[in-house]
């Protein structure tokens, strides 16, 4: 399958074979001011390359998979108001331009979708039929399986979980929500954090004009009390929001995905508490909170995995 994992700043494409191993995949920086078909014919002529490299005929790929970032149109291969990740892209026909450059059939989802699927299918939710999983970064997704059944709703866009409050009076959100659960627990929302904790501090890194999660989890690695009662603010947070999805779903499984995971560590204890805190007892038994087994290629997985699911 040929992959596609399109996010606002990265796009990361692969070759993957029916039992989930990258044949041969790269990473490029997805300039979205030149526009959608710009960004298209790029990503076909990586993916060229890419069979070259890992010597796959053309025969034997079966199409496209792609995810991005939403709201979308799984039906119509549609990104229909991708903000704020790619502005100016509202109604790109993602999937007719592709198939058209490749001469392959193609199949879009969510990006936090296609990592539920990938985490599903040979990842932390192996063998879960009721499965959640976040994806922690800029912002927040999520990809809801039920039943082994990926959730999409009536319009393409069930789960976007992210974007549900845990404060109705807190900011404003760019979804036009109040106190989303990313503004408090994403990456943005780390550094945040981290930076309120050492306003006083006169460290290196308290300094720093462009501090990022990296640094903060670099930090709390290191033994920085202040970067650890970070993530264990977030995981609180995060704990909140996971107890109301946990009372609507009922999920066997809640998988941390994304690069804020890396910092599982520092947050799976304050999570469990509060979730223990906040939930039934019938909804807690059996319920496992964990850390993604597939790191950074979740998505481009998902996507493979996507298109395989319709050859």
């Amino acid at each position: 399958m040929e992959a596609i994992d399109l996010g606002g700043t990265d796009t990361k494409v692969g070759i993957v074979a029916s039992d989930g191993r990258v044949l041969a995949d790269h990473v490029f920086a997805t300039d979205h001011e030149r526009g959608g078909t710009a960004w298209a014919e790029q990503t076909a002529r990586v993916i060229e390359d890419l069979s070259d490299r890992a010597q796959v005929c053309r025969d034997r790929i079966g199409g496209i998979g792609i995810g991005a970032p939403g709201p979308l149109s799984v039906r119509e291969g549609i990104l229909t108001n991708p903000m704020p990740n790619l502005p100016g892209w509202q109604g790109f026909p993602i999937c007719a331009v592709l198939s058209e450059l490749r001469g392959k059939p193609s199949r879009l989802d969510n990006d936090a979708n296609c990592a539920a699927l990938a985490e599903h299918w040979i990842g932390a939710g192996k063998g879960i039929a009721d499965l959640i999983v976040l994806t922690l970064g800029t912002g927040i997704g999520s990809g809801v399986i039920v039943e082994d059944r990926l959730l999409h709703g009536f319009s393409d866009n069930a789960g976007e979980l992210g974007h549900t409050s845990i404060n109705y009076r807190g900011p404003r959100c760019v979804c036009g929500n109040r106190g989303c659960i990313e503004l408090y627990a994403s990456a943005p929302a780390v550094v945040r954090l981290y930076r309120r904790k050492v306003a006083s501090s006169k460290t290196v890194r308290s300094r720093r004009p462009k501090l990022t999660a990296r640094d903060v989890f670099e930090a709390a690695v290191g033994g920085d009390a202040r970067a650890r009662e970070t993530f264990e603010q977030v995981g609180r947070f995060l704990g909140m929001a996971i107890a109301n999805m946990v009372h609507a779903f009922n999920p066997r499984m809640v998988v941390l995905a994304g690069g804020l995971a890396e910092a599982a560590e520092f947050m799976l204890e304050a999570i469990e508490q509060t979730v223990s805190e906040h939930t039934y007892p019938e909804h807690q038994a059996g319920l496992e909170i964990r850390a993604s087994d597939l790191g950074r290629r979740a998505g481009l997985l998902g996507a493979a995995r996507l298109m395989l699911d319709h050859c």
